[in-house]
């Protein structure tokens, strides 16, 4: 099924998509794009003792208009190996505001909405809005404000911006994220860069910073298909960091 879907979306156009560092910030009017990924999650148990597990990220995205963009994801975690590292979350490539989530089977869904508010050559400036669905056990409401910025200079993107999640348990958890993607289209199909950023971190009782570090390379496939791949660390600024990681591979598949 996965390989007829996929011939179809790479049939569906003629022209070839824009080259990974010059794409919009939305889709455009009336196109859907279908995510489906893949996440291996590895974290310590104790100071000798470490699990690893799978999960699966699944993404659609429906243009509105031209500057307006509706999302829909969830995932799921493979036994309870995939529960405890969360590791459907490794499989939403790129993306590292991922918040609201606990440790049951079926990950809570996020709705989102993106505006984009300005569409330059050299800048791209937007406003989104994500609302998470507390289906899992002991996990709550909750909201994200965003302001996605994305700069563009040569053959380089820089993807940046803030995230601002707020978690309504008792007491509320928020984070004010700044997120930084580096990306080199290196050819034409090809894009690769390291991805950064750094975290302040509420969680309702205690504060802390938490660094993000991580590696993605993309490549077109098709004119709709993308493979992308990443290696994300969560936190290198915890004791015993590179304990904790996990690596992803995605297919988004659009529909035009």
């Amino acid at each position: 099924m996965l390989a007829t879907t996929v011939w179809l979306a790479a049939g569906s156009r003629v022209q070839a998509a824009p080259e990974w560092i010059f794409r919009r910030l939305t889709l455009p009017r009336g196109d859907v794009a279908l995510d489906l990924g893949l996440g291996l999650g590895h974290a310590p148990i104790d100071a000798n003792r470490s699990v690893t597990g799978f999960g699966m990220n699944l993404e659609v995205a429906f243009g509105v208009t031209h500057d307006v963009e509706l999302g829909l994801r969830t995932g799921t975690r493979i036994g309870s190996d995939g529960e405890a590292t969360q590791a459907d979350r490794y499989g939403r490539t790129f993306d590292t505001e991922t918040y609201g989530t606990g440790n049951d089977a079926l990950a809570n869904p996020e709705l989102r909405m993106t505006w984009s508010v300005a569409q330059g050559s050299m800048v791209q400036l937007g406003l989104e809005g994500r609302v998470y669905l507390p289906i899992e056990r002991g996990t709550r409401v909750g909201l994200m404000f965003g302001v996605p910025l994305r700069l563009r200079l040569g053959a380089v993107r820089v993807d940046t911006g803030v995230y601002v999640p707020l978690l309504f348990y008792d007491p509320t958890r928020d984070i004010i994220s700044f997120p930084l993607h580096i990306w080199l289209q290196a050819s034409r199909t090809l894009w690769l860069g390291p991805l950064l950023g750094v975290q302040f971190v509420n969680d309702g009782n205690a504060s802390h910073t938490a660094y993000p570090l991580g590696f993605g390379l993309g490549s077109a496939l098709a004119n709709a298909i993308d493979l992308r791949a990443w290696i994300l660390f969560p936190d290198i600024g915890v004791n015993e960091a590179a304990r904790t990681f996990g690596a992803g591979l995605a297919l988004e598949i659009r529909f035009e």
